[in-house]
């Protein structure tokens, strides 16, 4: 997540000044907004909501010549910059997702998961199954030219293949992960 810098004295003291000139009810105002803002982003399931709390102050304080000319309620400001904060928080959440590969499954369940496959897409009728391996087959870029060109193929348009493959996956599926099951409650029986 970009952080901000930290404020300058001068910046955070117009901050304060803006929040109340009365500088206890200042401090006030600021442990309510503050506290305000932990709740938002503890409901939106953040872990480090204090520290985003100090980041979306960080920015308002930044800019905070530009935001007294704009906003006049302090609360709603602050609480107006959550969303940019967060999206931030998220993506940085899902980098870090990105970068922790899964565990390493065993030989068994990659044996079992191959047999499933195998099994559930011999359920399908051939053409069902050459949909299936077509429609899912390659990189972007691949995989859209070869859909247009399966579509043609089929006389379909776009979005008609489209559902097809949805309606055929969501089988699959159903088959491949009762398939899984089966085979796991067979091994732990045996």
């Amino acid at each position: 997540m970009k952080r901000e810098r930290e404020p300058t004295r001068e910046e955070f003291e117009k901050f304060v000044d803006w929040l109340d000139a009365v500088p206890a009810k200042a401090a006030q105002k600021f442990e309510r907004i503050h506290a305000r803002l932990i709740k938002i982003f503890i409901s939106r399931g953040c872990i480090d909501a204090e520290m985003l709390a100090d980041e979306v102050f960080n920015r308002v304080c930044v800019r905070i010549d530009q935001i007294k000319i704009n906003y006049t309620d302090p609360i709603r400001c602050c609480v107006g910059f959550v969303e940019n904060v967060h999206r931030e928080y998220l993506r940085e959440t899902r980098k870090w997702d990105d970068f922790c590969p899964p565990p390493p499954r065993s030989s068994t369940e990659l044996e079992i998961e191959d047999l499933c496959l195998d099994d559930c897409l011999g359920r399908f009728p051939m053409s069902d199954r050459e949909l299936v391996e077509r429609y899912f087959h390659g990189e972007k870029s691949v995989r859209i030219s070869g859909r247009q060109k399966l579509a043609a193929e089929r006389k379909l348009t776009s979005n008609a293949l489209r559902i097809q493959a949805f309606k055929l996956r969501k089988k699959f599926v159903s088959c491949f992960n009762a398939c899984v099951e089966r085979a796991e409650a067979e091994i732990i029986r045996a």
